[in-house]
C-alpha cells in the first residue's frame, strides 16, 4: 500500500490525536449521562420537582452527547464525500494507525541501513576522509530513522546492525 505520509513523526502526532478523540467520543457522552442521572437524583432528592426546568437540563446534555458522538463520524462521511482526498494531511491522518507507523518507520530504516550499507563499502574500498565523512553522515541518519522505530525489539535489532556498521567505520578510519 502506497502511504500519503511518510513522515513519522508527523503519523505518531496524528495517531496519538485520533486516540484523544477516540477517547472523547466514547469518555463525553458517559460522562455527560452520569450528569444527567446525578441531576435526575438531585431533583428527587431536593423534592421540589420542576419538571420543565429537569426536562431542559436533561435534553441538553442528551442532544450534546449524541452530537458529540455523531460528529467525528459526520466529518468523516462529508470529507470522504468532498473531492478533498487528494489533499497531503487528509491522507496523512486517514494513514495515521500504528500499524502504518511501524510500517513506515522500519522502511525508512530499512533505505538508511541501505545507504549506509554503501557508504561503508566505499569506506572500506577506498579509506578517505570524505568517504568516512559520507559514512558518518549516514550512520547518523539511520540511527535517526532507526530510533522512530514504535516496536522495541524491532528497534533494538536494528541498533544491533546499525552497532556493527559503526564498529566497521570506526575499524576503516583513515
Amino acid at each position: 500500500m502506497e502511504n500519503a505520509c511518510n513522515d513519522v513523526e508527523l503519523l505518531n502526532i496524528l495517531s496519538i490525536f485520533k486516540s484523544i478523540i477516540n477517547l472523547a467520543i466514547i469518555l463525553v457522552p458517559v460522562i455527560l449521562t452520569i450528569f444527567v442521572i446525578i441531576d435526575i437524583i438531585k431533583t428527587i432528592s431536593s423534592g421540589e420537582v420542576d419538571s420543565k426546568k429537569l426536562s431542559k437540563s436533561i435534553s441538553k446534555r442528551l442532544v450534546a452527547a449524541v452530537l458529540i458522538f455523531l460528529v467525528p463520524s459526520l466529518l468523516n462521511f462529508v470529507i470522504n464525500l468532498i473531492p478533498m482526498g487528494n489533499l497531503y494531511y487528509i491522507d496523512c491522518y486517514n494513514s495515521a494507525t500504528k500499524e502504518n507507523v511501524l510500517q513506515i518507520s522500519i522502511s525508512n530504516a530499512d533505505t538508511s541501513l541501505s545507504s549506509l550499507d554503501d557508504s561503508v563499502n566505499t569506506l572500506i574500498n577506498n579509506k578517505s576522509q570524505s568517504n568516512y565523512n559520507n559514512a558518518l553522515l549516514a550512520y547518523d541518519k539511520a540511527r535517526k530513522d532507526i530510533k522512530l522505530i514504535t516496536d522495541k525489539s524491532s528497534r533494538e535489532e536494528y541498533q544491533e546492525k546499525l552497532a556493527d556498521y559503526k564498529n566497521k567505520i570506526e575499524s576503516n578510519k583513515p
